[in-house]
């Protein structure tokens, strides 16, 4: 017991808030779940394996759960976490579920393979938010891929906004069936060194099928930072929007941004909007002006940008 609230504190110290620890939670370091707080209405299955370990997530049918679940997932030792993950939402039920990334150290390597399923009318919001310790050496590889069926609704978050991000890649694909609706956002500030790789498909095959997939990159020093959005009209009258923006503010960066927009059906109307450039100036010197400093100036543009 007492090697775990050690590591829990350890955990916290990233920043993590200590919501973690109430329920209905699980936490894993490693691969090794070291806490979890059930709660009805929703079940947590976890197979710890050598290499990896094994977490799937179900939602009762008819359910709504009126928490949000919580997720920790540490790596606060060199190595490698590999994580596969499903999630399956019953028909008509609800729910919120805030992973929370924590790691420290060097060499550090966390992969992540996603499956969910949203049924008919049911509806899911997942935040994947990372805390970095300072001067980390981490590679991150998370994939996600799943279907939002007939009314339902997803809202997806990654962000990382904490010391350097790493070496970072991020694909998210999604399938979305009649009626239904898929909102993707990617929040990331890279620094020093960093590489950034942000890729979304939406499938929009239902009819009346809507989705939107937004990114807002930051390459704050010698920075790659790379965004690609590909949206596919399908279905009849389904409508999409690519909307990236991405700040730069060094001389030593590779920045991209691009949507790819296909459309298949005469009815279907897919839309982007892309944006590079630089921090307005205007309120760097206002906030430089209030006392601040220009870094410091910066780091509150970019925590405004990234909330």
């Amino acid at each position: 017991m007492e090697k775990v609230d050690k590591l829990l504190e350890n955990i916290i110290s990233l920043g993590v808030p200590r919501d973690i620890i109430k329920s209905p939670s699980v936490i894993i370091e490693g691969h090794k779940v070291i806490k979890e707080i059930p709660y009805p209405g929703i079940l947590i299955e976890k197979k710890a394996l050598g290499d990896r370990i094994e977490v799937k997530v179900s939602v009762l049918p008819n359910t709504v759960i009126d928490k949000p679940v919580h997720m920790c997932l540490s790596k606060l030792n060199p190595g490698d976490q590999l994580i596969e993950i499903s999630v399956d939402v019953g028909e008509n039920s609800k729910v919120k579920l805030i992973s929370h990334c924590a790691f420290k150290g060097r060499n550090v390597k966390h992969i992540s393979r996603t499956k969910f399923r949203v049924r008919k009318g049911a509806s899911l919001e997942v935040s994947e938010i990372h805390y970095h310790e300072k001067g980390i050496d981490i590679l991150i590889d998370a994939k996600s891929r799943g279907v939002v069926e007939e009314k339902g609704y997803c809202k997806s978050l990654f962000k990382i906004d904490s010391n350097n991000a790493g070496k970072v890649k991020v694909e998210y694909t999604v399938d979305i069936l009649d009626y239904a609706t898929a909102d993707i956002e990617t929040k990331i500030a890279g620094r020093d060194g960093d590489e950034i790789y942000v890729k979304d498909i939406m499938y929009l095959k239902g009819k009346y099928s809507r989705a939107i997939a937004k990114s807002r990159l930051m390459a704050l020093g010698d920075t790659k930072a790379e965004f690609y959005g590909e949206t596919y009209g399908i279905g009849d009258y389904s409508r999409g929007h690519i909307d990236c923006s991405e700040i730069v503010r060094s001389k030593n960066v590779t920045v991209k941004a691009i949507p790819i927009v296909v459309v298949n059906n005469e009815t279907a109307k897919v839309t982007h909007e892309a944006a590079v450039g630089s921090i307005d100036k205007k309120q760097l010197e206002t906030l430089m002006a209030k006392g601040l400093d220009e870094d410091e100036a910066v780091d509150v543009i970019v925590k405004g940008m990234l909330r």
